[in-house]
């Protein structure tokens, strides 16, 4: 089995089936306020707040204010943030299998189930294609009040507010329609992926 060495995806390739899997699929432009402040952990840490918060609270009303709920919605805080996030705010994963025995690609997304997006024959498969997406900041006043309170904590957030270009890896089907399979900040690992996924296809 040949398994990449990019952090960004992993490609293993066995007999007669290629298996792409990331994490870095999205397609859609996304707000650089909410993935900068509100990423998984600062999620998981509001959801386990939330939930120890409304169990101490309905603790206190049946037994009242006793020093030991403190420690129990401490306890309950501790417990509930890794598990929140491994299995609610956990990362979602899209899995490509190409098969060339079955003569069949299927795309799957993962996040708490399985759901298959995306099932055909290979030779549906026409062609892979590169496109390059420039997100730009659009909500500029909005960042540099996040940068200037972020200033006063003494807390930097790394690329905050920057413009990114994204490459997209498509892949171009005998309908005319496209699917992309892999979004990355880095062109070098996108083409990578291009040419492992292209010479195992030959196309």
């Amino acid at each position: 089995m040949i398994e990449n060495d990019e952090p960004a995806f992993s490609i293993s390739e066995e007999s007669d089936k290629l298996v792409f899997r990331t994490a870095h699929f999205g397609a859609g432009r996304g707000s650089v306020l909410h993935s900068g402040i509100y990423n998984r952990e600062f999620s998981s840490v509001l959801a386990s707040f939330t939930v120890a918060g409304l169990v101490y609270f309905f603790l206190v009303m049946q037994f009242g204010r006793e020093a030991v709920l403190y420690f129990a919605a401490l306890l309950l805080f501790v417990i509930a943030f890794p598990l929140f996030r491994k299995y609610v705010f956990r990362e979602r994963f899209l899995e490509a299998i190409f098969d060339r025995a079955g003569s069949e690609v299927m795309v799957s997304i993962s996040w708490i189930w399985e759901r298959v997006v995306l099932k055909l024959p290979l030779s549906s498969i026409k062609g892979l294609r590169i496109e390059s997406r420039k997100d730009e900041v659009i909500n500029r006043d909005g960042v540099e009040f996040v940068e200037r309170i972020s200033a006063m904590h003494g807390t930097v957030i790394p690329g905050f507010g920057e413009e990114k270009t994204f490459y997209l890896l498509m892949l171009c089907l005998a309908d005319g329609a496209e699917r992309a399979i892999f979004e990355g900040s880095n062109a070098r690992e996108t083409i990578s992926a291009y040419d492992r996924i292209r010479e195992f296809l030959k196309i």
